[in-house]
């Protein structure tokens, strides 16, 4: 049995899993993917990803946040609203938030403002950001650089970029800021050389796995559901990618998890 997996970032409350949630968990278990983090990206998700924690406490914690797609709600009431939902004992992070310039219609300037307004808010309140980040790099880069300057004291991580994309320096540059990298399932792709190498120059200990569910499967499963229960596939890239055994890379990124999240 390997060491436990750590899926940080899937969205299991997502209605395409209505129909069996349940065994999709139970198939979760039993492939040892023992975390799950449950992440709600617009108000009106947020009590879902609640719930779903709350029913499964010793497993499930929920990240709540912001989608670029939803970046023109940020306003007066929101950080409020969110601010009080944070301090909940099973909300382990803010997200996800970020920046989307492929897909997001929402004007970039006013992506960026909530960004800021959101980076702020995760900094003041001591809580990690899970960031969003398509075709946005070097406004990221700006706006991370921005808000913390400089890797953490006490702890290791700010906050995690999940479903990593950047190129190798991108990687490079935000793990040196003190951001986990989320790797998930285009890693497996065969064409995804260059995500590869940003996650070997970036190094195990910048990583975290993700399967962000139902979206992003990896290379087996290409074009059906995603589930946590894949994650195990993007671990073993990741091994490949570090010239390390599935053990190994489970339980580094499982121990990089916690750390991130502040999990025990």
């Amino acid at each position: 049995m390997h060491a436990p997996f750590f899926d940080t970032h899937a969205h299991l409350t997502d209605p395409r899993f209505d129909a069996d949630r349940g065994a999709v968990l139970e198939r979760c278990a039993q492939a040892g993917v023992t975390r799950v983090i449950e992440v709600a990206d617009s108000p009106q998700d947020w009590p879902r990803a609640l719930a779903l924690a709350r029913s499964r406490p010793a497993a499930v914690r929920a990240a709540l946040g912001l989608h670029p797609c939803h970046a023109g709600l940020c306003d007066e009431t929101l950080l409020p609203r969110l601010r009080r939902h944070a301090a909940l004992p099973e909300v382990a992070a803010i997200g996800e938030i970020g920046l989307d310039y492929a897909r997001s219609a929402v004007p970039r300037a006013v992506q960026i403002d909530a960004l800021r307004r959101l980076l702020g808010a995760c900094r003041q309140w001591n809580k990690p950001a899970v960031i969003h980040c398509r075709d946005a790099y070097p406004d990221l880069r700006r706006l991370v650089a921005e808000a913390f300057g400089a890797p953490p004291s006490g702890r290791r991580f700010w906050g995690v970029v999940h479903c990593f994309s950047g190129t190798p320096d991108d990687a490079v540059f935000f793990a040196g800021l003190g951001f986990a990298l989320g790797a998930d399932g285009p890693l497996t792709y065969p064409r995804n050389d260059a995500l590869r190498e940003a996650f070997r120059r970036a190094g195990p200990r910048a990583a975290v796995l993700e399967t962000d569910s139902p979206y992003l499967p990896p290379q087996s499963c290409r074009g059906r559901r995603n589930e946590p229960a894949n994650l195990p596939e993007i671990a073993a890239s990741l091994a490949s990618t570090w010239a390390m055994t599935v053990e190994e890379t489970a339980d580094i990124t499982t121990r990089n998890g916690l750390e991130l999240f502040g999990l025990s």
